[in-house]
């Protein structure tokens, strides 16, 4: 986490590293990561707090609902026609909880956690914040704020 912030924080600074770095892999950026912390990075802050703060299930839960659920949502969101709703579409969302019910599904299944209600409030929860106009990157705020939720709702 530390190298990846590092190296986005010299890439921001220094004009010809991010000239590099936009040769390289713009075509997997999102259209502000040209001049800002990338969503990978956020990613690996949240990964890294997440285990910090909450207890392994939480964390985990939290983190595969916003790699499976964000995912799915960006693969039918960006391809679904219609109305948007703060610049996302109904589709994406739809994905996002089914993608986070799988994830429930899954692991439930597998024996790696009880199930409990909380699982698919959660679920909710995150596609809820998927979708809510922050200024900050989901990868950051579906894993912490969802975490948060399922903390407190799974004691």
């Amino acid at each position: 986490m530390l190298i990846s912030l590092g190296l986005d924080l010299i890439r921001i600074n220094l004009p010809f590293a991010n000239r590099i770095f936009l040769r390289v892999l713009s075509p997997v950026l999102k259209k502000n990561e040209d001049r800002w912390i990338t969503g990978a990075t956020y990613m690996l802050i949240a990964t890294v707090v997440a285990f910090l703060v909450f207890e392994q299930n939480v964390a985990v839960v939290a983190l595969l609902f916003l790699s499976v659920g964000d995912s799915m949502a960006a693969l039918v969101g960006s391809r679904t026609p219609g109305p948007r709703i703060v610049r996302k579409s109904p589709g994406g969302t739809l994905a996002f909880i089914v993608g986070s019910l799988l994830v429930v599904l899954v692991l439930v299944g597998s024996g790696f956690i009880h199930y409990h209600w909380g699982l698919i409030a959660g679920a909710l929860i995150a596609a809820g914040v998927e979708l809510a106009p922050v200024h900050l990157d989901d990868n950051l705020t579906i894993p912490l704020l969802t975490g948060t939720f399922l903390h407190f709702l799974m004691m």
